[in-house]
């Protein structure tokens, strides 16, 4: 009998572990938080003007946060993304969309630098600057922290200094709901592919 009842336990404990890890797999999904009704002007790499995320509605967005002079974290998340958007060719209403939160150095033709060092296919891939208070506000509805080192000057006065920030890229449903954050720097774009799929195939 009381060998009946371990073995019980263990199959309960087992098939209980399966539930909750199909939960939690369908929940990873599941709308975090929505942006409908928010409004953030800013404008991307052809100083072209948006209105985030309403002028992207109808397509599944991933979207980081990056500033152009980041020597480590930031060029992992533009590579990242990169790798997804060449997993995804030809994708209809899938769009990538990076922000920086550096608008005092990072103006749009200085975006549009970027993009080409990049390699980026700029068909679907939007980089986006503004006023400081705008990519505060935006950066803020997002959770994403950014953190500047002291500036120093050089001989030129030009201003050197660097932005701790928050290692994030963010995935978007077509309704401007957050469906999933992921880290950045360390994300698989296998996992991120799929995950797109699923937006893009919810009716």
């Amino acid at each position: 009998m009381q060998k009946r009842n371990f073995s019980f336990y263990v199959w309960f404990i087992i098939t209980l572990g399966i539930v909750l890890g199909t939960i939690s797999g369908c929940d990873s999904l599941s709308i975090k938080q929505s942006l409908s009704g928010e409004e953030f002007t800013l404008a991307d790499q052809d100083s072209s003007a948006v209105t985030f995320p309403e002028s992207y509605r109808g397509n599944v967005m991933l979207v980081g946060y990056v500033y152009t002079h980041c020597p480590d974290i930031c060029p992992m998340i533009t590579y990242n993304m990169r790798d997804v958007q060449r997993a995804l060719p030809g994708q209809s209403d899938f769009m990538l969309v990076s922000v920086s939160f550096d608008p005092d150095r990072d103006t749009p033709e200085i975006l549009k630098d970027y993009a080409q060092n990049y390699r980026i296919d700029e068909s679907n891939w939007r980089l986006l600057t503004g006023k400081k208070s705008d990519v505060e506000e935006l950066l803020d509805a997002l959770s994403v922290t950014t953190i500047k080192t002291p500036t120093r000057f050089t001989e030129e006065n030009k201003p050197i200094y660097f932005i701790d920030h928050t290692d994030r890229v963010t995935l978007i449903d077509r309704e401007g709901n957050v469906r999933k954050h992921y880290l950045g720097s360390e994300f698989k774009p296998e996992e991120v592919k799929e995950d797109i799929l699923k937006l893009l195939n919810e009716s």
